[in-house]
């Protein structure tokens, strides 16, 4: 599950503090703290699953990452159908 992008937490800074000498709203989906708390959510999903794998693996047990790819969600409402 690692991302592409690697999370640069000095541009990050820069940004977030313009976007709040701006006025920009910190919170929400598209919030200045959105790309941190997005980084920070799949970092911790990543190391869970990573851990569950582990132990898995120590169990003897089989398991593995699969499908580890991105997808495209189609649907009613995207009109993608």
């Amino acid at each position: 599950m690692k991302t592409n992008e690697s999370f640069n937490f000095e541009r990050f800074k820069e940004e977030a503090m313009q976007g709040l000498y701006e006025g920009k709203k910190m919170g929400g989906t598209d919030g200045l703290f959105a790309p941190m708390l997005k980084h920070l959510l799949e970092s911790m999903l990543e190391g869970e699953l990573n851990n569950h794998l582990e132990e898995s693996k120590a169990a003897r047990e089989s398991n593995r990452k699969n499908g580890k790819t991105k997808k495209t969600v189609r649907s009613l409402q995207s009109g993608h159908l």
